[in-house]
């Protein structure tokens, strides 16, 4: 038990040094799993797409397929509710699945460092990054329903952030 309080991180001024030891592995094993399978990611992105017909045809200029909106939330009803798929893909869940691993590698050197007014912003940054991600995805994208396996990136994201926010003169020298 030793060798293990050796590792972790001074929590002399509080909780939020383990807070982000924990949810810097917890982020590092989460992005390993986005390599291994899709299977989480899509509990999390849930929504069902169809393809956007209402884009204008190519032009010299202009290729629907290049279009960021060349696809939209399906109905669940109706002739398209059958064709409908997520948008989770192999190259999403790595690309998630990075980004991942560097906020929990950001976060597990800012565990340590809360005194570093640049580690603790960065730290800080992770988390606002995250809550407008998992919004905007929820709110404009569409690709995420609020429910059970979304609350812990919400709870994390916002949490972080407020709890970061709050803190930064406490730890901040």
């Amino acid at each position: 038990m030793d060798k293990i309080q050796e590792f972790l991180p001074s929590g002399e001024k509080g909780y939020l040094p383990y807070y982000l030891f924990v949810i810097s592995v917890v982020a590092m094993g989460n992005a390993l799993q986005n390599y291994a399978t899709l299977h989480y990611t899509r509990r999390i992105y849930n929504g069902r797409f169809v393809t956007n017909h209402s884009l204008p045809p190519a032009t010299g200029r202009y290729n629907p397929e290049d279009s960021t909106s060349i696809v939209k939330p399906a109905s669940s009803t109706g002739k398209d509710s059958e064709k409908a798929k997520d948008q989770v893909s192999p190259l999403a869940a790595r690309v998630f699945g990075t980004y991942t691993f560097v906020a929990g590698i950001i976060r597990f050197y800012a565990c340590y460092q809360l005194e570093n007014p640049g580690m603790y912003q960065l730290a800080m940054w992770t988390h606002i990054i995250a809550s407008i991600h998992f919004t905007t995805e929820m709110l404009v994208f569409k690709t995420i329903r609020f429910s059970g396996p979304q609350v812990f990136p919400f709870l994390a994201g916002y949490g972080g952030a407020i709890w970061m926010l709050m803190q930064y003169n406490h730890y901040v020298q």
